[in-house]
């Protein structure tokens, strides 16, 4: 294990961190001010590196000049933002290659923040999780859960005050299939074009919106492009906008928006529902107790 913590205390690479190259249980506690600075940044690298973990509290900082990896190839690794503690990188990784599952990313507390340029939940990996709470922030280009075919069951939670900004997209199911994500309890999320189901291989992926001040606002919204049985759950008093266009089956079959018990639904321009060809077929927009608001009808 290593702690830096106290104002000035600095602990500066060169080259590359690894917490756990090779081995397991490793920790790194960064708090009450204290900073560590390198280029890449791993926790967990190869199959063997199993339950590492990175504090970032109190004030602390962990600055990565390039890449973020929370499992490598390895499982069960863990990075905790939490207090005010802030992380920096370019791209960022929640389970690298296709064997590193588990893995997971907890940003919490006001001023707790994690800024990267992507951040990729699932590159090829499956079941990890990266999770925004109580008023912690999390800031970037696109977001991805879920991005190659074998990257599936990953999520993202939003809850109670949390907040994602995607700059760029927002993919729920690039190419994985079964991935999701939950905006609760007050979360919000920001984004450009948002899609659920990518590719013809992303099918099943979900996003669930629920709960007063619950929030997703995005330039436009694609549930389903060339692939199967996607669905968007507006509920509770959640509310989804987008600026733009939304399309419910594009080249793809049995996606689905429900809005229910309070959740609202506002659609900039276009309300589209299996378009193009006759594979989009029994996709479908339901209403119960909720609301759906189109500009052009």
């Amino acid at each position: 294990s290593v702690l830096v913590t106290g104002a000035n205390s600095l602990w500066t690479n060169s080259g590359e961190f690894k917490v756990g190259f090779s081995g397991s249980s490793n920790s790194l506690v960064i708090s009450n001010g204290g900073t560590v600075v390198n280029s890449a940044g791993y926790i967990g690298f190869t199959n063997t590196a199993s339950n590492n973990s990175v504090l970032v509290t109190d004030g602390g900082t962990w600055t990565n000049s390039s890449s973020l990896t929370i499992g490598d190839s390895g499982s069960g690794n863990s990075l905790v933002i939490s207090n005010g503690g802030t992380v920096a990188s370019g791209t960022g990784y929640i389970g690298f290659t296709n064997i590193a599952s588990n893995n997971s990313v907890l940003v919490t507390g006001e001023g707790s923040a994690w800024n990267g340029s992507i951040i990729l939940v699932g590159l090829s990996g499956s079941s990890n999780s990266l999770v925004i709470s109580d008023g912690g922030t999390v800031a970037n280009g696109n977001g991805v859960i879920g991005a190659d075919e074998s990257s599936s069951n990953n999520s993202v939670l939003v809850t109670d005050g949390g907040t994602w900004t995607n700059s760029g997209e927002l993919y729920v199911g690039g190419f994985g299939s079964g991935n999701s994500l939950v905006i609760s309890n007050g979360g919000t999320v920001a984004s450009g074009i948002g899609y659920i189901g990518f590719t013809n291989t992303a099918s099943n992926n979900s996003v669930l919106v629920t709960g007063e001040g619950s929030a997703w606002n995005g330039s436009s919204i694609a549930v389903g492009l060339y692939s199967s049985g996607n669905s968007l759950v507006i509920s509770n008093g959640g509310t989804v906008a987008a600026a733009g266009d939304v399309f419910v089956g594009i080249f793809g079959s049995s996606n689905s928006v429900m809005i229910s018990n309070g959740g609202e639904f506002f659609v900039g321009t276009n309300l589209v529902i299996s378009a193009l060809g006759a594979e989009s077929s029994n996709n479908s927009v339901s209403i119960s107790g909720g609301s759906l608001t189109v500009t052009n009808g």
